[in-house]
């Protein structure tokens, strides 16, 4: 059996888009969607498994890897290529099978633009009016530089679609369409949610706590949905703080801000997260959520239960 190709890639937008990437350039692969928090797992779960053998090559996009994943990679000569924009991967590049930049061409940019301009180079196929367009929308969308409402839009529907069938309806319309253009039902779809939208910024705000952690005054919100969103109106609306902290308890925390002054990767660092100046994020682990609990609720004790997952 032929050996395939694996890609390992974030789970938002800049993370799935070069799923749609591959499909487009008709290469026969597989791939997994997964947390900058999760990565180091779920590489170590290959090495368990032994699945790494089964890919002629490995993709990695959108995701900071850590020291031990390149220690491996160079240990057992894989066949990798990583592709990714954040400052606190910039590191990697001493390989020469890393491509980490923040910027391109006098802007920043994404994860989905690095990994088009390489996948352009081998596939004709993709130089295509659309897909150039539907690029642009991601690296708009991940460097929240906007030139339109339409990154923004691509993004609710991939909301309302989830991941999967969102990869399948953008491929087919990539494919079909000499530019990115929405249907009439998505266009109708997309005017609603921005509505629903707004109400939810203003009814988080109200809800928002202000402190001050390692000397910095910041705003607190809890959050689950509309990160980006949230964090960039909260930051733009309340220029006295810092930057905005969004805790989402079944996820992750996410730090934005809007200031020139801040650099919220060094934070999140702190706290062993990074990514951007602006828009960085750290993990949230069952441990946090277990201190939430245990302080709220005095004298819980956690209890052992089976849990039975056959069907």
């Amino acid at each position: 059996m032929a050996k395939k190709t694996l890609l390992i890639t974030h789970t938002d937008l800049d993370g799935i888009s070069p799923v749609i990437l591959l499909n487009l350039a008709g290469v026969k692969f597989d791939y997994k969607s997964v947390e900058i928090s999760d990565l180091l797992d779920t590489w170590n779960k290959l090495i368990e498994e032994d699945e790494l053998k089964k890919y002629e090559l490995i993709y990695i996009c959108d995701l900071t890897a850590p020291q031990e994943i390149y220690d491996y990679i160079n240990e057992h000569k894989l066949n990798v290529k990583v592709f990714d924009h954040h400052e606190t991967h910039l590191y990697a590049n001493v390989y020469d099978y890393v491509d980490v930049k923040v910027d391109y061409r006098n802007r920043q940019t994404c994860a989905t633009e690095l990994f088009y301009i390489y996948l352009k180079s081998i596939y004709n196929d993709l130089d295509k009016e659309s897909i150039k367009e539907y690029v642009d929308y991601v690296r708009e969308l991940d460097t929240y530089k906007f030139t339109s409402e339409v990154p923004k839009e691509i993004d609710a529907l991939k909301g309302t679609y989830g991941n999967k069938e969102f990869i399948k309806t953008i491929t087919r319309r990539l494919k079909k369409n000499d530019t990115f253009k929405f249907t009439s039902f998505e266009k109708r779809f997309t005017k609603v949610k921005k509505q629903e939208l707004q109400r939810y910024l203003e009814k988080k705000e109200k809800h928002m706590f202000t402190y001050n952690i390692d000397k910095h005054n910041v705003g607190v919100c809890f959050a689950e949905l509309n990160k980006s969103e949230l964090g960039n109106y909260l930051a733009l609306k309340h220029p006295e703080l810092e930057f905005i902290i969004l805790i989402d308890a079944s996820s992750r925390i996410s730090y934005r801000a809007s200031r020139d002054d801040v650099n919220v990767a060094e934070f999140a660092s702190i706290y062993g997260g990074g990514g951007h100046k602006l828009a960085s994020g750290s993990s949230f682990t069952d441990d946090d959520r277990k201190k939430i609990i245990e302080s709220y609720y005095k004298d819980a004790k956690e209890i052992e239960i089976l849990v039975d997952t056959e069907d």
